[in-house]
């Protein structure tokens, strides 16, 4: 396999845990520290990650949890407290069934079709199931801090994977349907052959081109509006549609936040109402004018907020609730 930086056990400059299998004993599991800090979790035979997260409780604790809402494998976890606990459980199941199909067809081969089961082998994944395995990396800081760190992670992966991870940013496997939280007791589920593909199971957008400096008119490779005054004047001048947009102090001209929505003139109008303690805000936008999943505004966003964490080594001042 060819060396990936983001399995490596100082990946951007973190004290990552040796890989831990999610089926590991107690005494195997105490390898993940007992402390917050960040997690990532892979399928044990791929390249690639599923999930990066950050926890202010003990990594310990946030992943034995994890782990063990996946124990049932019919059926699939509620959205809370573990968000990415269903979409984990619909990959599994979804190569499980995959697994299983492959093995039928094959065990139905005879010997004079060798050549045509040796494609099938091809087409295997290498470890049939997704078995997963965590990693930890403690970091005593702010939650904003945490924040920023895994916004960077992800940051980082999808530059140097090309794509995001299977299951931040909402994404999900199309032929399920996620769970919600407990009290609202609607759980997920294979669906049927006659329903549409879930949208949250479209590709992932590609990485952002690292070019300019945060605030830049080209920052990157986006083509950002001329600033304006944050008013509902000026804001009725912002064309409807999905898009991502940046709040900077005006006396400062520092990046305040960094936002996605899929109607940027009515997130920033709704931005307008805040008091921002009395300081008086600039946006810039980016307006999509084509149809943009959820899942793919998030990714661009993280990418913004992956590149100034890169630069300046924290968020934005108001980024993830810090001050509003």
């Amino acid at each position: 396999m060819t060396f990936l930086n983001f399995f490596s056990n100082d990946w951007c400059s973190l004290p990552w845990t040796p890989w831990v299998p999610f089926t590991a004993d107690k005494h195997e599991f105490r390898i993940i520290p007992k402390d917050p800090g960040l997690y990532r979790i892979r399928p044990a035979g791929k390249d690639f990650l599923m999930y990066i997260g950050e926890t202010r409780r003990t990594l310990h604790q946030r992943l034995n949890e994890l782990r063990q809402s996946l124990r049932n494998k019919d059926l699939m976890p509620w959205n809370d407290p573990h968000t990415a606990a269903p979409s984990l459980w619909a990959w599994r199941d979804a190569e499980s069934e995959r697994s299983s199909d492959l093995e039928d067809e094959k065990r139905h081969q005879t010997s004079s079709s060798a050549e045509r089961s040796s494609d099938l082998e091809e087409k295997k994944s290498p470890s049939g199931l997704f078995e997963y395995e965590c990693s930890a990396a403690p970091l005593d800081a702010s939650q904003a801090v945490r924040r920023g760190v895994e916004s960077f992670l992800l940051y980082r992966y999808r530059q140097e994977y090309g794509e995001s991870t299977l299951c931040n940013f909402g994404r999900f496997h199309k032929r399920y349907r996620k769970s919600t939280n407990r009290r609202e007791n609607l759980r997920g589920e294979k669906l049927e052959e006659s329903q549409k593909d879930n949208p949250a199971g479209g590709p992932s957008i590609s990485p952002l081109k690292v070019i300019g400096r945060p605030g830049d008119p080209d920052w990157m490779g986006l083509h950002w509006a001329e600033r304006k005054t944050l008013s509902s004047d000026t804001i009725a001048h912002v064309a409807p549609g999905p898009g991502l947009y940046l709040l900077f102090d005006t006396n400062s001209g520092e990046i305040f936040y960094i936002g996605q929505s899929g109607n940027c003139q009515k997130r920033l109008l709704d931005h307008s109402r805040n008091s921002w303690h009395g300081k008086v805000l600039q946006f810039s936008s980016y307006i999509d004018n084509k149809i943009v999943l959820p899942h793919n505004l998030k990714e661009l966003e993280n990418d913004l907020i992956g590149n100034f964490f890169e630069i300046y080594r924290k968020v934005p001042e108001y980024q993830f609730g810090n001050n509003q």
